[in-house]
């Protein structure tokens, strides 16, 4: 009997450490999951569709706030932002036709349920014979591949002087650049220019409060540094 008494409690105890176990495991955080479609190969002059497939916690997302696709040439510093169409059953997509030949990189720009995702591909447009010969523009392209730096402000619009928090996800080649040195730039019209630094809250996500005292449009310039580049970005941001 008293064996018994003493192996309940143990018994009790084991249950409750498993049911812990498992309500701890239910209450992982879904994830924001993007799988880019795009084709490895283009043909030049021929119009193109690339997609993505957008998914949250294994079920598919068909009320994203924003899918944008941007796509550049290597070696050039032009850029292009273009909106995808919802297809419904979590695809989004736009049309493109391609009419240089190169080597072109591709991000999908995902907004949805609070979180961020932007996977890139790089694809080629053209055959071998279609592709420039020019060495020195390779070169060219060579000495500016980092600026394959993307910035994305998370919050846009804030409410007249209340404390804002201005946070930024930045990527170098597609993955989180850690260890820089990241400084908002804001100002209203032709008003004064405050800079304010931020610091890195986890790999890649930079983060800096403020407060702003008149409702409007700003500008926000986005400045990061490291020993190997020094890039910048301008966003509009909101107050009301």
């Amino acid at each position: 009997m008293k064996k018994l008494s003493l192996f309940l409690p143990l018994m009790l105890i084991l249950l409750l450490f498993a049911a812990c176990s498992q309500q701890k495991q239910e209450e992982k955080p879904a994830m924001l999951e993007v799988q880019l479609q795009t084709p490895d190969h283009i043909e030049l002059n021929k119009e193109t569709t690339l997609s993505c497939i957008v998914t949250y916690g294994g079920e598919k997302v068909n009320d994203a706030d924003e899918v944008k696709f941007e796509v550049w040439k290597h070696g050039s510093e032009k850029r292009e932002m273009l909106t995808a169409k919802n297809d419904g059953d979590g695809k989004y997509s736009v049309k493109k036709t391609f009419t240089e030949p190169g080597t072109y990189s591709v991000i999908s720009h995902v907004t949805a349920r609070n979180m961020h995702n932007m996977p890139k591909k790089d694809i080629v447009v053209g055959t071998p014979s279609d592709q420039p010969q020019n060495h020195a523009e390779e070169h060219h392209g060579d000495e500016h591949h980092h600026a394959d730096v993307m910035m994305m402000l998370h919050e846009k619009q804030f409410s007249v002087n209340k404390e804002a928090h201005l946070t930024v996800h930045i990527t170098h080649d597609g993955k989180p650049l850690a260890g820089a040195t990241v400084r908002f730039e804001v100002w209203k019209d032709n008003g004064k220019h405050l800079f304010i630094e931020a610091s890195e809250k986890q790999a890649g996500q930079y983060e800096a409060a403020t407060s702003f005292q008149e409702n409007g449009t700003y500008s926000v310039k986005i400045h990061v540094e490291t020993e190997q580049l020094h890039e910048h970005q301008v966003e509009q941001i909101t107050v009301q």
